[in-house]
């Protein structure tokens, strides 16, 4: 039986990641003409910790739980907002000058975990099967979070899982390149790689799953996903010479 990508992976790594948000970096004109920023981390991140506690929840199989208290976090958060601003989170300082040099839009940064807050309930709408919730939340987390490799990571899951590996390997693509190119979100580059991975062996194209697959073995190495996918492509080989 095909092993499921592990999602809750990449929400293990976000949150984590909130965690050591760094302050934005001073003098830009960019952050201080186009952004409004609370203290040093965005607003509302003395909500963070809470975030955790849900993370949790999820891990001992609390999900009911675990929900309403992530609706809960995210209601206080949408409460700080600025009405007259659109609203962006990121995990570092690197994701909001990076943006912010994309966009003339005037937005408020929302501290990271406003986004995790988010993605924890896709991630509990996957568990429970119903993938059309977890899709519909994880693209709107996109606009939110345009520079999160967790959350195209998630759309990758959901796509895989529902199958459209096509385009769940795009998904996975967009991943691996914004962990290539921000240096807060390469923790993901392995994820995204397994992403891949799992997409290329649904469309039938071993010997690059298979380049794929060894590729993330060289960061995470030894991490169980890959090396069951790897087994998988064996067994399917041998059975196309049977």
């Amino acid at each position: 039986m095909r092993l499921l990508l592990p999602a809750l992976a990449s929400l293990s790594c976000s949150v984590a990641m909130a965690a050591d948000l760094q302050s934005p970096v001073a003098g830009t004109g960019l952050i201080t003409t186009t952004i409004n920023v609370e203290a040093r981390h965005g607003k509302g991140a003395h909500l963070r910790p809470r975030a955790d506690e849900i993370l949790a929840l999820i891990k001992a199989g609390q999900l009911d739980a675990a929900e309403k208290k992530a609706i809960a976090l995210q209601r206080s958060y949408e409460a700080l907002f600025d009405p007259s601003l659109r609203q962006h989170s990121f995990h570092s300082d690197e994701e909001l000058v990076t943006f912010s040099k994309s966009t003339s839009e005037k937005f408020e940064w929302i501290d990271a975990g406003y986004h995790d807050s988010l993605q924890l309930q896709a991630f509990i709408a996957a568990s429970r099967k119903n993938f059309d919730q977890a899709l519909a939340k994880l693209r709107a987390i996109e606009i939110l979070a345009p520079l999160s490799a967790s959350t195209s990571a998630e759309i990758g899951f959901v796509l895989n899982q529902t199958g459209k590996p096509d385009e769940g390997l795009a998904a996975y693509g967009h991943a691996l390149d914004i962990a290539e190119e921000i240096q807060s979100q390469q923790p993901y580059r392995a994820i995204a790689l397994r992403g891949m991975g799992y997409s290329l062996i649904e469309l039938g194209a071993l010997d690059e799953a298979e380049l794929t697959l060894n590729i993330s073995l060289e960061l995470e190495p030894a991490n169980e996903t890959a090396l069951h996918e790897l087994g998988y492509i064996r067994m399917l080989r041998q059975s196309l010479q049977n």
